[in-house]
């Protein structure tokens, strides 16, 4: 089957997680992600996915976009590396 297309969408996860345990939420637009991540108050984060299907809708891959993420400090949003080091982009 061809790729119908890559859709990217942002996952928000609340600041006081429980991996295995805890609840996280799906948006496909920034904007809703950061309205949500703001809500839900500091230290919140917000993460970009790369989701792959085909002509039929199955799914050939769900990954996350790259090695950044933002985190919500009470004032603005800060971007991240994996690897904990502040990106100095926001």
């Amino acid at each position: 089957m061809a790729i119908r297309r890559i859709r990217v969408d942002y996952t928000v996860y609340p600041p006081n997680l429980n991996p295995g345990k805890g609840v996280c939420w799906d948006f496909q637009t920034f904007t809703k992600a950061k309205r949500k991540a703001k809500a839900l108050g500091v230290g919140t984060r917000v993460y970009r996915n790369f989701n792959q299907t085909n002509k039929a809708g199955q799914i050939l891959g769900d990954w996350w976009g790259g090695q950044y993420f933002w985190v919500w400090t009470g004032k603005e949003f800060t971007r991240f590396r994996e690897t904990g080091q502040q990106a100095g982009a926001k």
